[in-house]
């Protein structure tokens, strides 16, 4: 067996950090933060805890990793939803949201318990409110374009509905009504401009 070349130990490494990370996300999201233990990430992801604190000093740091990973996704996906007709933004970034709910259960439970547990890590509190704030400043953006008049409140108003719509889908989970939510949404703000 020849040796691995730099190249193919930088994959084995990329693979075995996502790995974990997955492992990380999938019990983190089922079970909390506090009664997953590195053990059982170690154990899902099938690799030692010696090579997970290879990767990763700590439980927070894994969890500073998996936020700036969720984070770094957003951005990319919200460069994708940019139009240059602000009105098509606000509805892809819509459709996005609410097929990201139906989807995508696990992620945003685990983002809304770490968003909960804010005060516990000081890097979510530091980083959510960054990204809050630019999210914002995008909404606000779009929708002094479409000539709202407190456009801020408006993009506040926006950032709370989907962060309430989030936190009841969790809670009520078949039962929410997703669709007619969306449908509101942006016949509110996309159809009736």
């Amino acid at each position: 067996m020849s040796p691995k070349t730099p190249a193919q130990n930088e994959q084995i490494r990329v693979e075995s950090k996502q790995k974990i990370m997955d492992a990380a996300f999938r019990l983190i999201a089922k079970n909390g933060y506090e009664a997953t233990s590195i053990a059982s990430i170690a154990t899902k992801a099938g690799v030692s805890k010696g090579l997970l604190y290879n990767y990763f000093e700590s439980k927070e740091a894994l969890i500073e990793a998996l936020v700036l990973a969720a984070m770094e996704e957003g951005d990319e996906l919200l460069e994708n939803m940019i139009s240059d007709d602000p009105v098509q933004t606000l509805r892809n970034m819509f459709v996005w949201f609410f097929k990201e709910i139906r989807e995508r259960h696990d992620h945003w439970r685990l983002l809304t318990e770490l968003t909960f547990k804010i005060d516990k890590f000081d890097f979510v509190h530091d980083m959510v409110t960054a990204k809050m704030n630019e999210y914002v400043g995008v909404l606000e953006h779009m929708l002094e374009q479409m000539d709202y008049k407190d456009a801020l409140g408006e993009a506040r108003i926006i950032s709370a509905l989907l962060d309430g719509v989030s936190i009841q889908a969790m809670m009520v989970r078949e039962d929410y009504p997703l669709e007619e939510m969306e449908k509101y949404l942006i016949k509110k703000y996309c159809d009736e401009v």
